[in-house]
């Protein structure tokens, strides 16, 4: 079983989100806790991090397995998220 933890900056993303997006987010957030692997592996800059796509959202995330700590990035919109 795996600790999830929140940068800044998804938190913030996390409280401005619209109601019919916070239930999807928050119900993966919880499936990480379980399965590590859920989303999928990223390349270029982000080639440590893996991404959960809800459309239209993503969520991106690194695990680390030494800990056994998920750490979510950043949660947002398609186009703004990779910036």
């Amino acid at each position: 079983m795996f600790q999830v933890r929140l940068s800044n900056r998804a938190k913030k993303e996390l409280r401005r989100l619209d109601k019919r997006y916070y239930s999807k987010v928050s119900a993966f957030i919880d499936l990480l806790e379980e399965n590590p692997f859920l989303g999928e592996k990223m390349a270029g800059e982000f080639k440590s991090s893996y991404r959960i796509k809800i459309p239209p959202l993503r969520i991106i995330y690194t695990p680390d397995f030494k800990n056994k700590i998920i750490w979510i990035k950043a949660i947002g919109f398609r186009g703004g998220i990779y910036k």
